[in-house]
């Protein structure tokens, strides 16, 4: 069970997100976020030990309410998984500008172990789910589990990064219902 951050700590992950969203993962130090919060490094130590524990809580964001998919199943639980990321996105864009943008992470490899655990947990969750929806006959059986992964997770990936780039360009949401149908088709069981 993850713990609930404060106010405060939640205030110091939103300016930790926009000084990585607007200048990069380099630039994320504990003496740049202090004086973009007006605080000295020594406020920022009493609520977060390190960096890495800051990082820790902004991945935690964009995992946050996972769990309500975890009562669905099959396809109707993937459509939910992938309909929570978008709304997550629109919701926050500079979450997914920086969780979608591993580059960013480069060099670091505390975080990208963050990133990478972030990552496997979700292919956990969606093996499971990929199971129920073969087992339902929901969708085919023939593709091997991870291919599935990368066939689902990659264009969704791929569609909010266009989003993001494009500054909100079109309706995520209408492109996130294209995205699901076509893909309902394609993995579809045929007759």
């Amino acid at each position: 069970m993850k713990k609930e951050l404060t106010t405060r700590q939640n205030e110091i992950v939103d300016a930790a997100l926009r000084l990585i969203a607007e200048k990069g993962m380099r630039n994320l130090t504990i003496r740049h976020l202090s004086q973009a919060l007006g605080v000295t490094d020594a406020a920022l130590y009493y609520h977060f030990h390190d960096k890495v524990e800051i990082v820790q809580a902004l991945v935690g964001r964009f995992e946050a309410d996972a769990d309500n998919i975890e009562p669905l199943h099959g396809w109707t639980a993937i459509e939910a998984a992938l309909v929570h990321r978008t709304e997550l996105v629109l919701a926050t864009p500079d979450l997914a500008r920086v969780v979608f943008a591993e580059e960013l992470f480069q060099g670091d490899s505390e975080v990208e172990q963050i990133l990478f655990g972030m990552m496997q947990r979700h292919h956990k969750v969606m093996l499971k789910h990929f199971r129920e929806a073969i087992e339902a006959g929901e969708i085919r059986g023939d593709i091997p589990m991870d291919t599935l992964f990368r066939l689902i997770l990659g264009p969704l990936r791929l569609l909010i990064k266009q989003w993001g780039m494009s500054h909100g360009a079109f309706d995520l949401r209408e492109e996130r219902q294209h995205l699901l149908d076509s893909m309902k088709i394609l993995l579809s069981v045929k007759p």
